[in-house]
């Protein structure tokens, strides 16, 4: 008897499931809205770890090639947009509306909810202003010293290790490694060379970024897709071994800082320190969650410095490799800028001045950005169009793949074609069909640092070496990993 109530229970709960989501997965056709099938449970996401939420955007686009498409993350009704046109509404025309990110990590992560990528307004808006002046030319023009230091030992390690010893490359944490010891500056003023062999601190946090396994790449989806999953499992943005090593580092280096009062560093420890000043929060506010949101400034810059630099990096080389055209173009390039300059390193103005590297980069960007989507979240009732209205709480996403591949735009978008930005300039989103950067106030704030770390290493890396195909042209993404990332990806590096 006790069996049958249980049974009846059981069935009678699920039913009500059932029909609960059966209910909201009609949200988009009761406004008649396009929208992908969704599945019980899991929304449209029913595809994670199996497949990268960067494939995922880039399929979609072919599935619906409308304006926009209904998804739903888990239950959450969520609206892609996938036109310029409307990329420039959510991003900068109608910002007060889209001000904030949807993503979310649970509120005692400090590290992962508190930083200037996932943080809300006005935390974010505070954070930016204070650190903008970090990339201003005059910084960039300094720091790009040590982007060519590093870049030398890139040179060397590629010899020694990939030449003279016949390994195989793993482009990805190369270029890591040559980013690592750049951020290990810029954010600390460490000068170390992990390239080098050197004992690095910042690579021993770094060098986990790297490796995307599949639990540390479901806590990064569940953050970025699946919030409320994350605040639920109390899922943490960095590991708590590499969150307690950075901060740690962090304020050993203040620590040491106070010993010399008189020397003036320009880092961003030192730009994060006068923000502790200046930081508005409310009345009562505990100072050790101040000393929080410093250190995950730093947390944030690094990750994002790290995965988004080397992977482009790598498919920038990728794409060379297998255009031998275009890398000799560019190789011609490189060698008449030195040849010009009387110097066998290009500094900060001259790296400026390559302007066919620059739209070899800004192709690989437009081809493989490291987001697949940028995130919004509605913060009030918004009408998009006579027909689509966004309710309140919830999230918008551009699909920045359906505007880079868009025929309209891009022809054989699938072709790498670096001439298609010959007239480009750096403040240029060629009207909202070029965003691997983002946009509007949001915009990554270091668009110009991460341009100016990729031009140092390309500059020395193909002055030095020819480089030819060692991996199949088509690269197949991690499907652990949030961010695109290549699953493996190398070339063949021959001396000129």
């Amino acid at each position: 008897m006790i069996g049958n109530y249980v049974i009846c229970a059981a069935i009678a709960c699920f039913s009500f499931v059932w029909l609960w989501s059966y209910r909201k997965y009609n949200y988009w056709k009761d406004r008649g809205i396009p929208y992908d099938k969704p599945y019980f449970f899991f929304g449209n996401i029913g595809f994670i770890m199996r497949r990268s939420v960067w494939d995922y955007c880039f399929e979609l686009r072919k599935r619906h090639p409308t304006d926009y498409v209904g998804i739903f993350l888990g239950w959450k009704p969520t609206l892609m947009v996938q036109t310029p046109e409307l990329a420039r509404q959510i991003l900068k025309k109608d910002f007060e509306y889209f001000q904030d990110r949807s993503v979310n990590s649970n509120p005692t992560d400090h590290l992962g909810c508190l930083n200037l990528f996932t943080g809300n307004n006005p935390l974010w808006k505070n954070v930016r202003n204070e650190i903008t002046p970090m990339f201003t030319p005059l910084r960039l023009k300094a720091i790009t010293e040590l982007m060519n230091f590093n870049a030398k030992e890139l040179v060397v390690r590629v010899k020694q290790e990939y030449i003279n010893n016949k390994n195989t490359v793993n482009l990805k944490q190369l270029f890591s490694m040559y980013v690592s010891d750049t951020v290990a500056y810029s954010v600390f003023g460490i000068r170390v060379s992990v390239l080098n062999n050197q004992n690095s601190p910042l690579w021993y946090i770094t060098k986990h970024m790297v490796k995307w396994t599949f639990w540390r790449g479901f806590k990064f989806i569940s953050i970025f897709v699946l919030p409320a999953v994350a605040v639920v499992l109390r899922v943490q943005f960095f590991s708590e071994e590499a969150a307690n090593y950075l901060k740690m580092l962090f304020w050993n280096v203040v620590e040491e800082r106070k010993k010399t009062e008189n020397v003036h560093y320009k880092d961003l420890v030192s730009q994060l320190l006068s923000l502790r000043e200046k930081l508005e929060l409310p009345v009562g506010t505990d100072s050790k969650l101040v000393d929080e949101i410093l250190v995950a400034q730093a947390a944030a810059f690094i990750f994002g410095s790290v995965e988004t630099s080397s992977s482009a990096l790598s498919y920038c080389l990728h794409e060379l490799a297998y255009h031998p055209e275009e890398q000799a173009k560019l190789y011609n390039e490189i060698e008449m800028a030195v040849k010009e300059s009387g110097e066998d390193i290009l500094d900060y103005n001259k790296l400026l001045e390559l302007k066919y590297m620059t739209i070899c980069i800004n192709e690989t960007l437009r081809k493989y950005p490291p987001l697949g989507y940028l995130d919004r979240v509605c913060l009030k009732e918004y009408k998009l169009n006579d027909h689509v209205t966004i309710e309140k709480g919830n999230p918008v996403f551009v699909n920045v793949l359906a505007i880079h591949y868009n025929e309209k735009y891009y022809p054989e978008p699938m072709e790498w074609r670096p001439e298609r930005f010959s007239s480009y300039s750096e403040t240029d989103n060629f009207d909202y069909t070029f965003i691997p950067f983002g946009e509007g106030p949001r915009i990554c704030i270091g668009k110009r640092y991460g341009m100016m770390q990729m031009r140092a290493a390309l500059s020395q890396l193909i002055l030095k070496y020819k480089v030819e195909p060692a991996v199949p042209y088509p690269v197949t993404t991690d499907p652990n990993s949030y961010l695109l990332a290549p699953k493996n990806i190398s070339v063949k590096f021959i001396e000129r």
